[in-house]
């Protein structure tokens, strides 16, 4: 009799656990199925919303092309000043004008030769320096020789990158400078100086002091950032003037450029 109850009790609990198992598997079935939906639903709306969506814009696209083909061509081949013009300032304007207490630049029979280091940008900075410096020594500026002995061996002059002419001409009053030194003074004793970096007016004036003995001063580097280092306003301002006016790329190059931002 204990047997027969407990074979009974048996039947029932597995019947009670296939019936949850059972309820498990149809929930879990059903559940799977809707999801299966959801994603197709969403993804027919999607592909049926992009067909639409790309049929409107071409329509869009062909209506637009032949009432606003002038305009588009006319965007496309923009003038020069347009599409290099001076760019919206924020209120900021150039300071290169001198102020109403600088003098114009006065005959002197110094001299002094520059050779630059560097690469390109380094030269310009370092011309515009010298600039300066012949400025503060009441000193003639030849033209600088481009630095030739670097790696590079760039064998480029000074008028083969820049407008000489216009160098020479945009800084008459400031500084008097020359294509060469002249007849006789390449032959006599030049003194030779590294200007030191970040030096103040007074160093070199005193340097100015060599003229009392040479004729000629020149400079092996051109490397004497006068950026921050406290010089008069003036001389700031000229060190612009001759990086941003004076230094302008020769008339080849300058035609090059035009030709290649055209193309």
């Amino acid at each position: 009799m204990v047997n027969g109850r407990g074979a009974f009790q048996f039947h029932s609990r597995r019947a009670k656990l296939s019936r949850k198992l059972r309820s498990i598997a149809i929930y879990l079935a059903l559940l799977v199925t809707f999801f299966l939906f959801t994603l197709i639903y969403i993804s027919r709306k999607g592909l049926e919303g992009d067909g639409q969506q790309g049929t409107a814009s071409d329509e869009i696209r062909s209506e637009r092309v032949p009432e606003h083909e002038d305009v588009l061509h006319s965007e496309v081949h923009m003038k020069d000043q347009q599409l290099w013009g001076t760019p919206f300032s924020f209120g900021l304007h150039p300071c290169v004008k001198p102020t109403s207490k600088y003098k114009a630049a006065q005959e002197t029979d110094r001299y002094l030769t520059v050779r630059s280091n560097g690469g390109l940008n380094q030269m310009r900075t370092g011309i515009s320096d010298m600039v300066a410096v012949a400025r503060i020594m009441n000193a003639t500026l030849i033209i600088p020789q481009l630095d030739r002995r670097s790696f590079w061996k760039d064998s480029s002059s000074f008028a083969d990158i820049f407008d000489e002419a216009h160098f020479i001409k945009s800084l008459e009053g400031d500084v008097r400078v020359m294509k060469e030194l002249p007849v006789g003074l390449e032959s006599i004793p030049h003194a030779r100086r590294h200007f030191g970096s970040w030096s103040s007016m007074g160093y070199y004036e005193e340097m100015s002091h060599l003229f009392k003995d040479y004729q000629v001063i020149h400079a092996p580097k051109s490397d004497s950032r006068l950026a921050n280092n406290d010089l008069p306003l003036d001389i700031q301002r000229l060190r612009c003037r001759a990086l941003y006016h004076a230094l302008r790329f020769s008339p080849p190059i300058e035609s090059l450029g035009k030709v290649l931002s055209r193309a």
